[in-house]
């Protein structure tokens, strides 16, 4: 006799939850990213002054 399976939900990973630990953890995901781009566009522009 073969077994019966359960209705899996199958949770969309791009829906971002609603859970406040989560919603930290994808703005500091977000704001880390954008922040070392321009830490790293601001360092390319100082080297080329010579700052650096």
């Amino acid at each position: 006799m073969t077994k019966t399976h359960k209705k899996f939900v199958a949770r969309n990973p791009f829906i971002p939850s609603l859970a406040p630990v989560c919603q930290l953890a994808d703005w500091l995901l977000i704001c880390s990213v954008t922040l070392s781009g321009i830490v790293a566009g601001l360092a390319t522009i100082l080297r080329q002054m010579g700052g650096f």
